[in-house]
């Protein structure tokens, strides 16, 4: 008998999956990947470019968000400055800080939301980079566009912050940042996004950073060559060409997350209002977190438990469909 296939909620992907424009992109070149892939992404970067209105130049292609945020503290960070972001983020930040040698100072959030006022204090002569990613993974809060224009506005234009916005495409919340419309008057200012979320390319491994000419030329110069396989540039091209497909994901997860949001929060569970693909909850108990998360695996539903990162007593739960989250919110009213 054929065991049931896992439903995987643990890693933020597209429910959804890809645009069928992906795939026929896809299809296309596989009978050539018996050939390198292009020596820099040149084509992808200025696709990117021209969607957000700038030259090929401010783009810097990568294999993935990751790729993009190691070079950026080996470029951009000396081995006697340090990096700031906050507690209950994106815990690669803080890993690859220390895997290089390097300093990683950490704010406090605040009700898990990245306040800047706790940011603040901690900038010192030491800063050089600013980690905020917006929305937060874990806890899918957002910070606003006063917020982040008071962060820059408060501190020297030698410090570089990077918005890393893998998530934005799923925001709906009117007070989210414009980066693109900081970007004209803050240099630095580095936007970071993600193929992996909204465009379900998870599997193919492309990032992007968006930058000032001279910020960007630096992390091009340390990247290896063939940045990104075969498959993955025109994969990406044809991803950014479907705005329906991204539409109606954006829709479809809206409607979901608040069901189940309201759902898990109807049970007493700590669950965080998100504007992105997931919701966290916080557990009083480890013993709940794992029980939960074990009803959920026998139903073959996977979230992520993210003591693997650090963080205690918390679930981090993606957002499916209508059965799925009824079945999560089912297994969370009998803990």
């Amino acid at each position: 008998m054929r065991s049931k296939k896992i439903v995987r909620l643990n890693a933020n992907e597209n429910f959804y999956g890809c645009s069928s424009k992906v795939l026929d992109a896809i299809r296309k070149k596989i009978p050539e990947v018996n050939f390198y892939p292009d020596y820099h992404p040149s084509m992808l970067e200025s696709e990117i470019a021209k969607r957000l209105n700038l030259l090929s130049s401010n783009i810097v292609a990568g294999a993935g968000s990751v790729r993009i945020i190691e070079g950026l503290i080996y470029s951009l960070v000396n081995k006697n400055e340090e990096v700031l972001t906050f507690d209950r983020s994106f815990a690669m930040y803080r890993i690859i800080t220390e895997g290089q040698g390097k300093v990683c100072r950490i704010a406090k959030q605040k009700d898990y939301i990245n306040d800047i006022n706790n940011l603040l204090p901690l900038v010192n002569k030491k800063t050089k980079l600013i980690f905020i990613d917006n929305p937060c993974n874990p806890t899918g809060t957002i910070i606003s566009h006063k917020s982040i224009e008071k962060l820059l506005k408060s501190i020297p234009s030698s410090i570089f912050v990077v918005l890393d916005e893998a998530y934005s495409e799923y925001v709906t919340d009117k007070s989210y940042p414009d980066s693109r419309k900081l970007f004209e008057n803050f240099p630095n200012l580095i936007i970071l996004r993600s193929f992996s979320k909204m465009y379900g390319l998870a599997g193919m491994r492309v990032g992007y950073a968006a930058g000032n000419e001279k910020t960007i030329l630096k992390l091009k110069e340390s990247r290896i060559p063939y940045p990104l396989n075969y498959l993955a540039i025109d994969a990406s091209i044809a991803a950014l060409e479907d705005e329906k497909f991204v539409s109606e994901s954006r829709k479809k997860n809206d409607a979901e997350r608040t069901f189940l949001y309201d759902g898990l929060s109807k049970t007493n569970l700590r669950t965080v209002a998100s504007q992105a693909n997931f919701l966290f909850v916080h557990f009083d108990h480890n013993m709940e977190k794992e029980n939960l998360f074990a009803s959920l695996l026998t139903e073959n539903i996977l979230v992520c438990d993210l003591s693997i990162f650090g963080f205690d007593k918390c679930l981090r739960i993606g957002v499916g469909d209508r059965k799925i989250n009824t079945k999560i919110i089912q297994c969370a009213s009998e803990i």
